[in-house]
């Protein structure tokens, strides 16, 4: 029976599967957000994911594909999963016997003595639970650090886009103003406005001339940001991106219920719950190592005279015994003072992660609304009033009423009304991404 033991967990300890691996963090990340992580990865290498093609621009998921398929940091994060399975394989190790031989000199006789540490029977059990679930601890970890990659990956898409959009407002804007500056120095030459009218519209030009030079830095700032997240080498290669139209949800929930989801999805708050777990499981492991025994087998080879006087040597019994560590002065009240410590610790790290998780549901969702509300405005209220201005300006102008001065300033008008609402889009993209952080899956 107790060979029968001694085998099993010989072959357990022999045992090489990861508890934790690259596919159980792709599950997870797939079952939330639809996307997967490459198998493997060879340093260095730009893998492209069977949903990404590059020669029709890439959309925004096939941008997160590349994230997670390619960002350098996140593949250096995710060796963690083979630290934490060797450390498993670690804690599944039993240790060697111990065999000690005296060979005979002179009148000692020969004698050796086989050591096997039978405390295993109950740390084992303990200190491979313990591993586990520091492992899962581990995956889901690194889960949460795949979401934030998907959140970043989804901002800095948002950024570039918007940058290409105000580059190409602000060169539109620029022309404008400019042309609104032509027309009023020719109107001070006739003596119809003011020197201070013109210098006015001046600067305004010159304004716009570094609001372009500010608006081409913010794509190249942008586009550096997204290659860096998307592991595209060199940093400034040009890609390009597919449209977006303006995301909204479909359903909307109250913020309790985004909360509710939050509590059961997000990797983080499962994490902290499964760090308190092997914590206390830890805390039982240094608690059983008060005691070290040790089961020793005593063996010898005596001499024997038989009744013919001849002399042989005949194996003696074995002598079962044991050594065991007298807990006097050490009880590991050292490293049971830091485990009862790390639980402590760990219960308090959770409601530091659920407060953490409970503020940005609320902040995300408190953006969202806030949001949504000015893009309604700006796409029903604000902007549809500025496009009919500039035909109303333009028909009159036609018909010889006015100069085109009026027309221009309509147009610069329009144009300013259009950077608003391009930049309230991408708040809006921006605010559902976080949303979709704060809870730890796709909004459907």
């Amino acid at each position: 029976m107790v060979a029968c033991c001694l085998a099993g967990c010989w072959l357990a300890a022999c045992s090489g599967a990861r508890y934790v691996d690259r596919k159980s963090v792709s599950e997870k990340v797939a079952a939330n957000t639809g996307h997967t992580l490459a198998e493997q990865k060879t340093t260095g290498k730009f893998d492209l994911p069977p949903d990404v093609n590059l020669q029709d621009g890439i959309g925004e998921s096939e941008a997160v594909s590349l994230a997670l398929w390619n960002n350098a940091q996140f593949q250096a994060d995710l060796v963690d999963l083979q630290l934490a399975s060797a450390d498993i394989t670690t804690a599944k190790i039993i240790q060697n016997p111990l065999l000690r031989y005296l060979a005979p000199n002179g009148s000692i006789l020969p004698s050796g003595y086989i050591n096997f540490a039978i405390d295993f029977i109950w740390q084992r059990p303990a200190r491979i639970a313990t591993a586990k679930l520091n492992a899962e601890r581990v995956r889901d970890s690194m889960v949460q650090k795949g979401f934030t990659l998907i959140r970043d990956a989804q901002l800095a898409y948002t950024d570039l886009l918007l940058a290409q959009q105000r580059l190409a407002i602000t060169k539109d804007n620029t022309g404008t103003r400019a042309e609104i500056n032509r027309l009023a120095n020719a109107r001070l030459r006739n003596g119809d406005i003011s020197e201070l009218e013109a210098a006015t519209s001046k600067a305004d030009s010159a304004s716009a001339a570094d609001d372009l030079i500010r608006a081409q830095l913010a794509l190249l700032s942008s586009r550096v940001q997204l290659n860096y997240l998307l592991g595209i080498m060199p940093a400034d290669t040009v890609i390009t991106l597919q449209p977006l139209d303006a995301d909204t949800l479909g359903a909307k929930m109250n913020k309790a219920a985004y909360i509710e989801l939050a509590l059961a999805y997000r990797p983080d708050i499962q994490a902290a719950k499964t760090s308190i777990a092997a914590a206390g499981k830890n805390l039982g492991w240094e608690q059983s190592k008060i005691i070290s025994f040790t089961a020793t087998l005593n063996f010898q080879y005596l001499s024997n005279t038989g009744g013919d006087g001849s002399k042989e040597w005949i194996p003696n019994a074995g002598n079962p015994g044991f050594q065991a560590e007298i807990p006097i002065f050490n009880r590991n009240q050292g490293n049971i003072q830091k485990a009862k410590a790390a639980l402590e610790k760990s219960s308090l790290q959770y409601y530091a992660v659920l407060q953490k998780a409970l503020a940005e549901v609320v902040q995300a969702w408190n953006q969202y609304e806030q949001t949504y509300q000015s893009y309604q405005l700006w796409s029903s209220n604000a902007l549809p009033p500025l496009a009919t201005a500039v035909d109303l300006a333009k028909r009159t102008y036609e018909r010889g009423d006015i100069s085109y001065l009026p027309v221009l300033e309509a147009i610069r008008q329009l144009q300013n009304g259009q950077l608003r609402k391009a930049e309230i889009t991408a708040q809006l993209r921006r605010s559902i991404s976080s949303l979709n952080y704060s809870i730890g899956q796709k909004i459907k």
